[in-house]
């Protein structure tokens, strides 16, 4: 039973990667010069509750932050 769940987890992500993949390509064709990791970022935070947004915004600003020092 454990096994069949995690199958069934598994295609249930792989549909949602396709989908956001989509997604993505479809902003990218609107917008070709647009960042495509930004717009899956952005994509995937559209998903989450506001206050979950922030956070991982914020901790993305922060990483980059560092990165570009």
């Amino acid at each position: 039973m454990k096994q069949r769940v995690q199958i069934s987890n598994v295609a249930k992500a792989k549909r949602w990667a396709l989908r956001l993949s989509a997604r993505v390509e479809k902003v990218l064709a609107a917008h070709p010069h647009a960042d495509p990791d930004n717009v899956r970022h952005t994509l995937i935070l559209l998903e989450q509750p506001p206050l979950e947004r922030l956070q991982r915004s914020l901790i993305r600003g922060r990483a980059t932050a560092i990165y570009r020092k």
